[in-house]
């Protein structure tokens, strides 16, 4: 059997360019392609490095987004969880939790400009 690993990771934004440039600015993703599949579009943004991809994806019909609580945040490894944050913050997002050590590492949870909580995680040595 081959072994399961998580694809892709998807989240509804309202614009799909200021989302697809936070995640590029702020965390190194590029863009892979876009898709027009009619009821909606999606920009796929894979990472510098291995890993899942993050799928934006946007209603063409405009509704409105509604985030829930049924689900955690996405989250990163990032190099540089201070800088990472300054630049998330320059660009819209809202810290609200942290950053705080534990267990040898820093983390830190913020939300986008689109309301989507994102955990941060800056390894230790």
């Amino acid at each position: 059997m081959e072994q399961t690993r998580p694809a892709f990771y998807k989240i509804f934004v309202a614009d799909l360019d200021r989302a697809a440039t936070f995640y590029a600015e702020c965390l190194g993703f590029s863009e892979q392609r876009r898709v027009d599949a009619g009821p909606f579009e999606e920009v796929i943004l894979i990472p510098a490095q291995t890993g899942a991809a993050l799928v934006l994806c946007r209603w063409s019909d405009g509704r409105a987004l509604e985030n829930g609580n049924a689900h955690g945040p996405v989250g990163f490894y990032v190099g540089q969880l201070d800088s990472t944050m300054e630049q998330m913050k320059g660009a819209g997002a809202t810290v609200t939790f942290g950053p705080v050590d534990f267990s040898g590492a820093r983390m830190a949870i913020l939300t986008d400009p689109d309301g989507h909580q994102l955990e941060l995680i800056e390894k230790g040595d």
